[in-house]
Parts: structure tokens; C-alpha cells; sequence
């Protein structure tokens, strides 16, 4: 194959590009342009230079790729016969295209001066553990495991990590052990830097140093001191010790923790912090933690670390994220048992809210405050109910190194330790963006949360307006009907047809003045009423906040934007021996400052709309029982205006058999007389006519019935008496 040919071949393959190259060799890019196939094909560059050994390892890494089957290290591909070498040549190595570029390239991005994100640093761990111990289980030492040996790749919209290079990669036979000093100095672990015996542990420091410097962007152990000041400082850690770093006066400090500024929440930087202490052991035949059941203790425990479900809550109001390990077991009390231990908001006063304005079951488990990780966060937001009338004045303060440089611009820092702290500048400028976000966010389902109890609301309360004045419309209809009937009565007893002793008048004389009583329920629901469309104008007012329209704040974006170009201007700068320069500070301190005022600015209307939503909130849930009350009282009031009304009618009735009996004894004429008293004239010849039909209807029944008996007419069984009749 001659390299840097430019015109595809016969079968349509095309040199692209140079990927990357190494000591002897260069990965190129071919695309087949015909069938849209990529492949990175390693040749080797001085194959006339090389020494046997050499040659030796070449031809093991492409022995070794061809036999390795695993979706996190690189895969071999068949050369293109096209583009293969001659016999006598070293074979090429084809291998998978991966397009996302190496982790180096990722970790050099300045939005990642200060780590990875929790999310990216989950995925690539785990791909990057599974690929390791599956070498291992090969017997296969990587021995070179360090960022630019880790490639991305997107498989079904999902970042896939694998490795790449097993250049130095040992096989080993059964209980072997090399001395051979190989890989990159910043990642080799201290027995391959004192050129002692080592096993497969060697790539646990590596691996340990990757995942560190991921998490945090920088390398654990003094990563500006030249190897060989370093071994004689690292050698003097404990085991427990993960990091290293010089203090302000120069002497060398080690920690246990891993230090602010990380992007992971606290449950995972515990977590992590147990599963580095195993991997960055001095100790060879400690590190890893030993075999557990036939397997390393460091993959059992990081097992556990990528498989935990964490919550994560936003405690609104101190702006503080909260993050809890989640087991299939925990219920929400317990949750919120373990909130008040920490926040100290009782239970009773929690409020917490799901995104979506939805409250989470408190009788059910806590795994609804959970979802699958992703890039972007689920956070389950928590509020005091009843809410604070208190806006918050401070907010969170500049990381140490960005005071330093801010109360002293012009200060004169190592290049170093400048980087370090314009990277800080970076994160803190960057963390207020999304905590900027995340608030709008508790905002958001906090007003979502306001209007679905406020649709519940409305609905109450317009049923109370609404049976109120179907209430007041029956009890007018009750006390008329009242009025008419005690006025038929005093009419009667003037008459000397009723012998009533009164008592009867009384009792419906009392039930009209009951029934006053009620009208105080009208003024009540007035009252709500009015209190209710006054709140409603301040939801309203609530809903055009220019919150509720937007997740942004320009200023705080631009600000983030200006540190990161900063950052890299000051890394470009940097590069190259001789080029550590100082660089003015003030450009910098102008973005970490417009950032904080605009913040602080932000954040204070933020905080005081969050008030205002918490106050409707919380006026909603004291009117409400009013109007629950209201709607009960008019409830008891239908109750019991029916049961006046039926009590009254029934002693109507009553009175009127009553002296129908004392009218049939006296005769027909008392009954006409008691008709036309009780009822009137007009009332009267209706009865008559009433009774005049059906005497009618009885007498042409029988006549009918009569003549079809005479004619034996199968219809004579028909019921006549049961059958309308036309107009007689």
C-alpha cells in the first residue's frame, strides 16, 4: 500500500486522513467510496529502522487484536485486499472507525477543564472496567492505558468507549511477571517506573489515574512535578490516599477525598472516592483490593457504583443538591425521614415535586423520584410548604482560587497554578448557568403544582357559586310557597274551618325563620368568591412573569462562553517548552465578576417570584377549606330545606284527611265546602269535573264490557276499565 496516495484505488478506497501516529506507526482513515465503508488501517512508518523486538511487537498487537471480540476495545477488520502489503512487508492492522476522537481530545475541551460530566464519567468507567477485565481475563496487560488510548464511538445515539493500541500489550503464561519498562511516564504505574516485576495490577494505577483525572481534570499526584521528584514524593502516600497537590507554601499535602470543583453529586464521590483508594495503592499486590469469589474487588465495587439509583433533590431554597442512594426497597417516608434529618423541614412540611408539578405518592415507593440517568439531570425539587417570605442575599461563594485572583488581578501566579485557577473560573462560571437553569426549572414545576391545585380549586368554587345560588333560588321558592300556605291557613282558621290549636302554624312560622338563617351562607360564599378572584388575578399576573417564558439568562451564557475562550487562549499559550507565560488575570476576573452580579441580580427576582408562587400557594390551601366548608353548610341547607318542605307537605295532607274525614261523615256538602276553603273556587270544579269523568269512564266500561259478552267476542276479555277513551 502506498501511503499518501490520493486517488482511490480499483475497489473505490480513498486515504482520507491521519488519525494519529506513534513511534512507528500511523493510523490513516480509508473510505470506499463506492460502498461508504470506513476503516483505520495502522501501517507501520519505519519498518527499515526497526529492531527485531520491535517488529516482534507489531506482529504480536496484530495477532492479539485479531483473537479480542469486545464491544469496548477495538475490533479488527479484514485489510482490503487493495490496500494490503506485501509478503515480506509487516502486516497492516485494520481496525474500526471510531469518529468521536480519543478521550484526550474530550478531557482538552475547556467546558471540561474541571472534569466530565456525572453522566459521561459513568459510561466511560464502566465501558473502560469491562474492557480491562476482559483483557485480563484474556491474560492480556494492557500496559498503556491512558486518555489518548480510549476512542469514542456512537452506537444507537449512545457514546460507546473502547480501547485502542495493544502495542505494549503482554500476554502472560500462568503466574508470569515482566520487567520490561513500557507506556506513557504520567500514567505508568511506580513498579513500571522503577523497572521492577509487575502483573496485571499495573493497569489498575493506570486506569485509576484515567478515571481521577476525568472526574476531576487533572492527574492525582502532583501533576506538574517532573517523574522523577514525583516517585520520591507519591512513595511516602498511605494506601488510602488518592491525590497529592503542593499547598500555598510548596510542601507536598496528600488527600483521602477527591477535592472541590467535580461535577459528581456526593453519593458517587464517596463512592468513587472508596473505589480510587483500591486502584492507586503503592502496594502492587494490594492494589485492586485482591480477588473476592475469584474476581478483583475493584470491579465488584464498581459494580455497585455504576448500578447504583441515585436521587437527586434540589433544596430550593438554599439552592443545595441533595442525592440519595436509592434501593428497591425505600419507601417515600424514609425519604423523607432522612430529608428532615438533613434539611430540618419536618415532614409535614415538605413539599416535594416531581418536574412535571406532579407531588410524588407519599405512600409509595421512592423510586418514582427516580429515572434512568442521562446527559440531562432528574431532579425532584423540594419547597417548604406555606413557603418563605425571606429572598435569600447570598448565593454560592467563589471557589478559593477564583478569590485569590479576584481580590488581586494582577497577581503573579505559575503557569500551573493559573491554569488551575482560570479552570475553577470556568466551572463556577459554568455552574451558575445550570444552577440558573435548574431553578427556573424548580420554578416552573412549582407553577405547574400552583395551577393544578388551582384547577381543583376553581372547580370547587365555581360549584359552590353555583349550588349557593341554587340554594338561594329553592329557599325563595320554599318561602313563598311558605307565605302563600300560612296565609291559606290564617284564611281558614278565620273561617272557622280548621281546629287547629296553632301549633301547626308555629312549627311552620319557626321553619321560616330557620331558613333565614341560611342567607349568612350566601354572604360567605360571596366572600370566598371575592377572595377567590382576587387570587386568581395574582396566578394570572404570575403566569406572564417573563419566568415562566424563558430558561436562559443571556448574560450568565455569555459569561461561561468568555471563560472558556479565556481558558483556551491561556492553554494555547502555554503549550510548548519556554511558553509558560503570565497572562493578565483581569479579563478573566471582569467574566467571573459580571457573572456573579448578574446572578446575584437574577436570582434575587427569581427567588422573590418563587415567594409570590409559594404565597398563591399557600392562600389557595386557606381558602379552600372555607369553600369546602361552604360547600358542606349548602349541602346541609338542600337537606334540610327538603325535609322542611316534605315535613310541611306531608302535614298538608294530613290536615286534609283529616277533615275530609269529618266532611264525609258530615255529608257532601262539607266536602264541597272544605274544597272550595282549602282550595277555591277554581280548585273546586276541577275536583268536580275529576270526579264526573271518571264516573263517566266507569259507566261506558261496563256498557262495552256488556255487549261483547253478548256476542261471545274474544275481545270481551279484553280490561277495558285499564283503556283510555276518546272524548265522551
Amino acid at each position: 500500500m502506498q501511503h499518501g496516495n490520493t486517488q482511490p484505488s480499483e475497489d473505490g478506497w480513498k486515504e482520507d486522513k491521519t488519525l494519529g501516529s506513534g513511534g512507528f506507526g500511523t493510523v490513516i482513515l480509508w473510505k470506499n467510496l463506492e460502498t461508504n465503508e470506513a476503516v483505520a488501517i495502522k501501517r507501520c512508518r519505519v519498518q527499515n529502522e526497526m529492531t527485531p523486538k520491535h517488529r516482534q511487537r507489531w506482529t504480536m498487537e496484530v495477532d492479539i487484536m485479531k483473537r479480542l471480540d469486545h464491544p469496548n476495545v477495538i475490533s479488527a477488520r479484514e485489510v482490503p485486499p487493495p490496500l494490503d502489503v506485501k509478503e515480506n512487508e509487516l502486516p497492516l492492522l485494520a481496525m474500526e472507525y471510531c469518529a468521536g476522537g480519543d478521550l484526550r481530545k474530550v478531557l482538552n475541551k475547556p467546558e471540561n477543564c474541571c472534569g466530565l460530566k456525572e453522566f459521561e464519567v459513568r459510561c466511560l468507567v464502566g465501558d473502560i472496567a469491562s474492557a480491562v477485565e476482559y483483557l485480563h481475563g484474556k491474560r492480556i496487560i494492557h500496559r498503556d492505558l491512558k486518555p489518548e488510548n480510549i476512542v469514542l464511538s456512537v452506537v444507537e445515539d449512545k457514546t460507546v468507549y473502547k480501547l485502542i493500541d495493544l502495542g505494549y500489550a503482554k500476554e502472560l503464561d500462568q503466574g508470569s511477571v515482566c520487567t520490561s519498562f513500557v507506556g506513557t511516564l504520567q500514567y505508568l504505574a511506580p513498579e513500571l517506573f522503577a523497572s521492577q516485576k509487575y502483573t496485571c495490577t499495573v493497569d489498575y494505577w493506570s486506569f485509576g489515574t484515567v478515571v481521577f483525572e476525568c472526574i476531576t481534570g487533572y492527574r492525582p499526584f502532583l501533576p506538574s512535578t517532573p517523574p522523577v521528584t514525583w516517585h520520591k514524593e507519591v512513595c511516602q502516600k498511605s494506601p488510602e490516599d488518592i491525590s497529592a497537590y503542593h499547598d500555598i507554601s510548596g510542601d507536598v499535602k496528600f488527600s483521602k477525598k477527591l477535592l472541590y470543583p467535580i461535577s459528581l453529586c456526593r453519593t458517587l464521590q464517596v463512592y468513587f472516592e472508596k473505589f480510587l483508594q483500591l486502584m492507586l495503592r503503592w502496594d502492587p499486590k494490594s492494589r485492586g483490593g485482591g480477588l473476592v469469589d475469584g474476581r478483583p474487588s475493584c470491579f465488584s465495587v464498581l459494580d455497585t457504583v455504576l448500578n447504583m439509583k441515585i436521587i437527586h433533590i434540589l433544596n430550593v431554597a438554599t439552592n443545595h443538591l441533595l442525592s440519595y442512594p436509592l434501593t428497591e426497597e425505600y419507601s417515600m417516608q424514609q425519604l423523607m425521614n432522612i430529608i428532615e434529618q438533613e434539611t430540618s423541614i419536618p415532614i409535614k412540611d415538605q413539599d416535594l415535586l416531581l418536574a412535571s408539578g406532579a407531588s410524588p405518592d407519599p405512600q409509595q415507593s421512592a423510586s418514582q423520584c427516580w429515572t434512568n440517568p442521562c446527559d440531562e439531570d432528574w431532579v425532584v425539587f423540594l419547597f417548604r410548604k406555606g413557603g418563605s417570605s425571606e429572598v435569600p442575599t447570598k448565593f454560592k461563594p467563589l471557589p478559593t482560587r477564583v478569590q485569590h485572583i479576584v481580590r488581586d488581578p494582577t497577581t503573579l501566579l505559575p503557569y500551573p497554578e493559573q491554569k488551575k485557577a482560570w479552570a475553577e473560573c470556568v466551572f463556577f462560571c459554568a455552574e451558575q448557568v445550570v444552577d440558573y437553569k435548574r431553578l427556573i426549572l424548580s420554578q416552573r414545576a412549582a407553577m405547574l403544582s400552583l395551577l393544578r391545585t388551582n384547577s381543583d380549586f376553581i372547580r370547587l368554587k365555581s360549584k359552590m357559586v353555583n349550588e349557593s345560588d341554587y340554594l338561594m333560588a329553592k329557599m325563595k321558592f320554599f318561602q313563598q310557597s311558605l307565605r302563600h300556605d300560612m296565609a291559606c291557613y290564617k284564611d281558614q282558621m278565620s273561617n272557622g274551618n280548621l281546629s287547629d290549636s296553632g301549633e301547626l302554624f308555629q312549627r311552620w312560622l319557626q321553619s321560616g325563620e330557620d331558613m333565614n338563617e341560611y342567607s349568612a351562607i350566601k354572604e360567605e360564599c360571596n366572600r370566598l368568591d371575592q377572595q377567590s378572584t382576587a387570587l386568581q388575578t395574582k396566578i394570572v399576573e404570575l403566569q406572564r412573569s417573563p419566568f415562566a417564558r424563558t430558561n436562559k439568562n443571556i448574560i450568565l451564557e455569555e459569561m461561561e462562553k468568555t471563560s472558556r475562550d479565556l481558558y483556551q487562549e491561556l492553554r494555547q499559550s502555554g503549550k510548548g517548552p519556554g511558553r509558560e507565560t503570565f497572562r493578565d488575570h483581569r479579563p478573566m476576573v471582569t467574566a467571573v465578576v459580571k457573572c456573579v452580579m448578574s446572578r446575584d441580580k437574577n436570582l434575587q427576582d427569581l427567588y422573590r417570584h418563587l415567594v409570590k408562587i409559594g404565597s398563591c400557594k399557600q392562600e389557595l390551601f386557606q381558602i379552600l377549606p372555607g369553600i369546602e366548608k361552604c360547600c358542606r353548610d349548602i349541602n346541609s341547607a338542600n337537606e334540610q330545606l327538603i325535609k322542611c318542605q316534605k315535613r310541611r307537605q306531608s302535614e298538608i295532607w294530613h290536615l286534609f284527611r283529616t277533615m275530609s274525614g269529618e266532611i264525609n261523615q258530615r255529608g257532601s256538602s262539607g266536602h264541597a265546602s272544605i274544597s272550595v276553603s282549602l282550595y277555591g273556587n277554581e280548585s273546586l270544579e276541577s275536583l268536580q269535573v275529576v270526579e264526573d269523568s271518571k264516573e263517566t269512564h266507569r259507566r261506558l266500561g261496563q256498557m262495552l264490557q256488556d255487549v261483547l259478552q253478548a256476542q261471545n267476542d274474544p275481545a270481551s276479555n279484553l280490561d277495558w276499565d285499564s283503556m283510555p277513551l276518546a272524548n265522551t
